[in-house]
């Protein structure tokens, strides 16, 4: 993949398609190879940049260890890429690069779509648990988990589920229909934390300053990975928002019955003069 040299270090990003440029920013544990369905947006008339955050794939960790720091190497990526404004989508872990991002480069950020988008810090246990199970041992977890996924996929997503659903997995594994059980097998098979999450884990954006951006705050009714205190937080620093809560099955709001309100949402939000 295509690596853009910065003040800050190398920078891996994906752009595809042209026109109005918006800048993905995929969460925790997402490779270069996850797709949550943002990279069609391509064949709507957008510029699609999909930019690694710092310690994923090919951008090293040191390029900005924390969400300010990730926030101003991501706009010495758009100086050299000769990109000059984006709409910003930031998902979960990276939502709070995305606040950051948006409030300290405003003129460079048109509007922003935070989906299922943390904006508090970790909670400390899962902090301490998650250094340990995504420092160290991140390849073992990732590498014991797609084989699980060949072994015994039903038992794996239902496991992977109960994590990010506040419903029963093992029913949301037996009424997937195909095309949603792919997605969720092709998105658990991308996964890779490098030495990305260990630094989210630590992200925080403790401002109370405001977002002058429009925004679209989205998240899933049954996440129980990013709870509703996350989005009311989002909420108060948005001056000019939309909050969109949708049934979703899970964190996952781009996969099952609530993807196409998700998606047309988005693109009505993204379409829409400033």
């Amino acid at each position: 993949m295509p690596v853009a040299s910065t003040p800050y270090g190398p920078v891996e990003y994906q752009l595809k398609g042209s026109g109005p440029a918006v800048m993905v920013l995929k969460g925790g544990h997402c490779s270069r190879s996850t797709q949550l369905g943002h990279e069609r947006l391509a064949d709507e008339g957008f510029a699609v940049l999909e930019a690694s955050r710092p310690g994923y794939d090919s951008t090293p960790p040191t390029v900005g260890p924390t969400a300010r720091g990730a926030a101003d190497a991501l706009v010495a990526l758009l100086d050299a890429l000769d990109i000059r404004t984006v709409s910003l989508v930031a998902i979960s872990a990276a939502g709070h690069t995305g606040i950051e991002l948006a409030r300290r480069h405003p003129d460079r950020v048109e509007r922003v779509s935070f989906e299922s988008a943390m904006a508090l810090p970790f909670d400390p246990m899962l902090r301490r648990a998650g250094r340990i199970m995504f420092g160290p041992m991140q390849a073992l977890v990732w590498k014991g988990t797609r084989l699980g996924l060949r072994a015994a996929p039903d038992l794996t997503l239902r496991l992977e589920l109960s994590q990010v659903s506040s419903l029963d997995a093992g029913r949301l594994v037996r009424e997937m229909d195909a095309t949603v059980r792919q997605q969720y097998l092709d998105m658990y098979r991308s996964l890779w934390s490098g030495r990305g999450f260990v630094q989210d884990l630590t992200h925080v954006s403790p401002s109370d300053d405001p977002i002058e951006q429009p925004a679209l705050i989205s998240r899933g009714t049954n996440d129980s990975s990013v709870p509703a205190e996350h989005a009311v937080r989002l909420a108060g620093l948005c001056r000019s928002h939309e909050l969109l809560e949708v049934d979703a099955e899970s964190h996952f709001i781009w996969f099952g019955r609530a993807a196409d309100e998700v998606w047309q949402r988005r693109l009505a939000f993204l379409r829409r003069p400033v």
